[in-house]
């Protein structure tokens, strides 16, 4: 990602900010359906539909991350193993994040996010937020 761009995560979406001639940050457009052409250039797409799944009446809080997680990274949940490494950008990482802090109702650090290895990692985050 060039360094005129950054990300930032918010209560609302996670977005991408440009740099302007002034030193100002303006927000892109990723907030509004589909994706910045930042997020495009870098090849982020919208989660897998089943993502819905997640926030079924029912499902249990851990089985919801682990759908969360593989609709973001586009494979199917039966492989989405504790120790699968996480192969994701920063983008994707946070936008993650968001979506757990949707589930769990609690935040989620950018940091914790950023420095995960493996999904287990990523489910720790929101099990840690549990017994909280």
């Amino acid at each position: 990602m060039s360094d005129h761009v950054r990300i930032r995560r918010d209560w609302i979406d996670v977005r991408h900010e440009y740099l302007q001639v002034d030193g100002l940050w303006k927000a892109g457009a990723c907030a509004k359906p589909g994706l910045c052409r930042e997020c495009n250039r870098d090849g982020e797409r919208q989660p897998m539909e089943f993502i819905s799944k997640a926030w079924e009446p029912g499902v249990d809080q851990a089985r919801a991350a682990r759908i969360i997680i593989a609709a973001h990274l586009y494979i199917p949940v039966k492989l989405a193993d504790d120790d699968a490494v996480l192969r994701a950008t920063d983008f994707r990482r946070l936008s993650i994040a968001f979506d757990l802090e949707r589930l769990t109702g609690l935040p989620i650090a950018d940091a914790d996010v950023l420095a995960a290895r493996t999904l287990g990692d990523l489910l720790s985050l929101v099990s840690m937020q549990e017994a909280a």
